[in-house]
């Protein structure tokens, strides 16, 4: 609904005549043009465009000013879901309410889950604005025809007291993030004088090799880099207390060999070296941070199987048995690890405690319990398993909400899911915690429970407002964070599984450019950070957990996508011209440092067909066909999982399932036609299956 906020009014409104007022009303009204309003349930609309001019009206009552001579401003403020994205928002307010001349909104941008979209309405046009008197408004809704939004939680209201001060003192906010982010990428593209050639770690010992200045003045220390802290910031007093003296060779090279019992820090996830020089009392870095390279542990594990192409499924749980994802012919399957209460500080009743690192934890039965059982049914079904690494979003900050102690102080609740928390010490040892416990039940050693060799960090992270929230932040603060994370996970899992991968999660946005403002990111430039990250501080396990869904998430003939080109500069990679993305892994800069591929997992891509609607039904299958065409000519490609097994009603009205919600009756569902498609590829029923669906995407 749309509602007003009547202690701002100004003195000469009545407030009893601005009740609030149904959405649905007031897109019925005179003041709308080519909309049609739907109410759903739980106060959801969904507003279809039907001609190329679509717009509604209000009018906005005058507001008690901030100040004597500043006005309040208006703010919109809404929640969407809308696959295909709006262009071409208009905002039309008091003598231009129908002229020519009208004010962009920012884009509805594509939005595949439930979005905030908050704009200062004032901004737009001051003088049309101005709220201390009332006025017309007129919102355009693009020019396009059968574009299907849906909104909730829809609000025009005043900005209250407390978030006039936030704005007035985010200024400053802004303006220290641009200079970090200036200082990241200096950091990462300058020419360091000494450098860090080697670290590496055997079981209790780590070996560090390199070169210092050639002036050599000064002395010249190994600093240890928290994992807590940036790799830009200045070296805490924490840090520096931890220094160690370099010895170094008269051609003013250097080697040392530290043992955890002297030097714990160095052992842990997360952590790195720098290489300083102290002049008096000053201390200057003069390399990068670099991590341990490479970890020599002995497991005696076997290598994860050899997969191209492998058939995988997401959202593995236990509504399914082993013996019917076998059947299914699955080879991957990937499982979410929702970590946020998987441990406590504290204890609880039942709950078994854990030392990690020297400290003690109390681990939830019930979330392992729960994992275990996953992470079962995919091994017993003889697939190769990815686990997700999640941390909902908290809705509140308050002490019985154990997301609030993991997510990242910024991140906001328009998040579906959080970034970690590692701007403290205290925090980073809760994470480090969580993921060491995933990594010694699902390290397929010795008293693991069960084996997870993939292991993909957070949720499409170039759409991270939506799906790894951490607030706004410049792109480089946001991998910079990110990356750490990645680096936790992969060292933490590497000494129990030293095959394991760490995959970065994107969608299929892959360059474009109509990105929000420090809340979504194009998923090329993220990679291209990310790989002067992995030259600058030293290579890692890592890989791509991409998601090419069709252009238009309602569509499955993935054939026909427009948005796409046989280039690296193209704007979206699909199915349809996913051999771009195979050959930018080919390329030498994206290889690991022994020159091997990096590997890509389809990780979660589907098709949507309404189990009512024969021809979609009938499409989905051919989409799948279709993939299995592209996948095959595509080397750096382990695996593709499907999403999801079955529709579910979270999905803003997507039905991606192969198999329709489950009931009573179908406890998992009742099989679309796609479920039989996916179930023959690989088969020698397949090619027969491709003679009756080829028809649709032949010569495209």
């Amino acid at each position: 609904m749309i509602f007003w906020a009547p202690a701002l009014l100004a003195q000469s409104t009545t407030p009893q005549s601005l009740r609030p007022i149904p959405l649905v009303s007031l897109l019925a009204g005179r003041g709308v043009n080519q909309i049609t309003v739907t109410e759903g349930q739980q106060g959801v609309y969904q507003l279809i465009t039907t001609g190329t001019d679509p717009y509604f009206q209000i009018d906005l009552p005058a507001l008690k000013p901030v100040s004597q001579s500043q006005p309040r401003p208006w703010i919109l403020q809404l929640e969407y879901f809308c696959p295909a994205g709006i262009k071409n928002l208009q905002w039309r307010s008091g003598k231009t309410l129908h002229s020519p001349q009208a004010a962009s909104l920012p884009n509805l941008m594509p939005a595949e889950g439930w979005t905030e979209y908050k704009i200062n309405l004032t901004d737009l046009d001051p003088d049309s604005c101005n709220s201390m008197r009332p006025f017309p408004a007129r919102i355009d809704l693009g020019q396009q025809a059968n574009v299907r939004l849906r909104l909730r939680n829809v609000q025009v209201r005043p900005m209250s007291d407390p978030e006039y001060q936030q704005v007035q003192q985010a200024a400053a906010r802004i303006a220290a993030k641009e200079q970090l982010a200036k200082e990241i990428q200096n950091y990462l593209h300058r020419q360091w004088p000494g450098s860090i050639h080697q670290f590496q770690l055997h079981g209790q010992t780590a070996t560090l090799q390199g070169s210092i200045p050639a002036d050599k003045q000064g002395d010249y220390f190994l600093v240890p880099r928290l994992a807590h802290q940036m790799s830009v910031s200045p070296a805490s007093q924490e840090e520096l207390d931890q220094a160690i003296t370099v010895p170094i060779d008269p051609d003013g090279n250097w080697s040392t060999t530290i043992k955890a019992a002297d030097h714990p820090v160095l052992f842990l996830a997360g952590n790195r070296m720098q290489l300083h020089r102290r002049d008096e009392h000053t201390w200057k870095p003069v390399s990068e941070a670099v991590y341990a390279s490479r970890l020599h542990t002995d497991t005696g594990l076997a290598p994860a199987p050899k997969l191209q192409a492998a058939k995988g499924l997401t959202c593995i749980t236990p509504r399914f048995q082993a013996q019917q994802l076998r059947d299914l012919g699955l080879q991957h399957a990937s499982v979410n690890a929702a970590i946020h209460s998987l441990i406590s500080d504290t204890p609880h009743p039942n709950w078994p405690a854990v030392t990690l690192r020297g400290k003690r934890w109390w681990l939830n039965p019930q979330a392992v319990h729960h994992l275990d059982h996953s992470v079962r049914i995919a091994r017993d079904a003889g697939a190769t398993v990815a686990m997700i690494v999640l941390i909902p979003a908290p809705g509140n900050r308050g002490p019985g909400n154990p997301a609030s102690l993991l997510a990242h102080p910024e991140s906001d609740s328009a998040g579906a899911y959080a970034m970690p928390n590692l701007t403290t010490k205290p925090a980073v040892e809760r994470y480090r915690a969580s993921i060491e416990v995933l990594a010694q039940r699902y390290g397929g050693g010795p008293g693991s429970v069960a084996r997870a060799d993939h292991w993909i960090i957070h949720n499409e992270v170039d759409y991270g407002w939506q799906w790894t929230n951490m607030g706004p932040q410049p792109m480089e603060l946001f991998m910079d964070h990110y990356v750490r994370s990645m680096r936790i996970v992969q060292q933490s899992v590497q000494q129990h599984n030293p095959h394991a991968y760490t995959f970065i999660s994107l969608t299929h946005r892959w360059n474009i450019k109509e990105n929000v403002h420090w809340k979504t990111y194009a998923p090329k430039a993220m990679v291209e950070h990310l790989i002067d990250l992995n030259q600058c501080e030293g290579d890692f396990a890592w890989g791509l957990a991409y998601h090419p869904y069709p252009q238009s998430l309602w569509n499955a003939n993935t054939w026909d996508d427009t948005q796409v080109e046989d280039h690296f500069e193209t704007k979206l990679i699909t199915i349809k011209n996913l051999q771009v993305l195979d050959r930018w892994m080919h390329q030498t800069k994206m290889r690991r440092s022994d020159g091997s591929l990096r590997p890509v997992i389809c990780s979660e891509q589907g098709f949507h067909a309404n189990p009512d609607d024969p021809a979609a039904l009938m499409m989905q299958s051919a989409a799948l066909l279709y993939t299995w065409k592209k996948l095959r000519q595509c080397p750096s490609i382990l695996a593709f999982d499907y999403h999801r097994p079955n529709d579910h009603p979270g999905e803003g009205g997507l039905l991606l399932g192969l198999r329709t919600y489950p009931t009573a009756d179908e406890p998992i569902g009742k099989a679309k036609p796609a479920w039989d498609t996916y179930q023959a590829i690989g088969t020698e029923r397949e090619p027969q299956l491709i003679k009756q669906s080829q028809h649709l995407w032949s010569g495209k």
